[in-house]
């Protein structure tokens, strides 16, 4: 998953016509390396509705702000500039959560 390396790259991304969904993620995050370990193949199955991608809030904290993301993990999806689903917070994730986000997502699309 290619990261996020610019506020104006998130812009860009976001306005797409296709969705596009974004991974709030750090490093010293556990629940984030967690994820790491199931996020490919959940990232291979729907590629063909989302583009997908990692923001690191330490070294992005205006894509953050401008996402309204404060807490990690945390994903957005965005279709055309437009937020079509959040799934923000401090806790872990498990894998049918993430999942059952992204059919929610799908359902905006």
């Amino acid at each position: 998953m290619e990261n996020i390396t610019s506020k104006e790259q998130y812009s860009e991304l976001i306005g797409n016509k296709k969705a596009t969904v974004l991974f709030f993620s750090a490093d010293w995050c556990s629940d984030c390396r967690f994820i790491d370990t199931f996020i490919d193949e959940i990232v291979d199955k729907n590629q063909s509705d989302f583009e997908f991608y990692k923001v690191n809030p330490d070294t992005q904290k205006e894509v953050c702000e401008a996402a309204n993301v404060m807490g990690i993990p945390s994903f957005v999806a965005y279709r055309e500039g437009k937020t079509i689903a959040e799934m923000i917070g401090n806790e872990g994730r498990t894998k049918e959560e993430i999942e059952r986000f992204l059919e929610g997502a799908k359902a905006k699309i």
